[in-house]
């Protein structure tokens, strides 16, 4: 079974909560991703998806003066380093989102995608693993 550390995205794509949505969508399409962590104080203060950006275009909001701390979610759910892909995958449904913060302690260390776990467990299938 493959865990959140061979699959996560060590790379993380960051915002800070006062940015404008038009430079977190700039930021986020410049890395071909679909979601920023947003950094205040040197701490994940929370998540912004292009979900949220589209959310806030349809309720008619001015990306240049809507800031990301506006959109974003506070609440973020995260993984550890050492769950199992089958447990991320049934957080993300159970919770309804797209993206999982990986986190070790209280230091973010990755992001994790439906599609990258998706992928994942395909590339498993293939190889003869069982993804369960």
């Amino acid at each position: 079974m493959k865990l959140l550390r061979d699959v996560a995205i060590r790379h993380l794509v960051t915002v800070a909560p006062q940015s404008s949505l038009r430079r977190a969508s700039k930021v986020m399409t410049d890395r071909d991703v679909g979601a920023a962590v947003v950094i205040d104080n040197e701490s994940v203060a929370g998540i912004i998806t292009e979900r949220d950006i589209l959310h806030a275009l349809a309720a008619g909001k001015d990306v240049d003066e809507a800031r990301v701390e506006q959109e974003m979610t506070a609440d973020v759910v995260s993984g550890a380093p050492g769950w199992d892909i089958l447990r991320a995958v049934n957080t993300m449904t159970e919770g309804g989102f797209r993206h999982l913060l990986v986190m070790e302690m209280d230091d973010p260390v990755g992001i994790v995608s439906l599609r990258d776990l998706m992928d994942a467990m395909a590339e498993m299938i293939q190889e003869g693993s069982d993804p369960s």
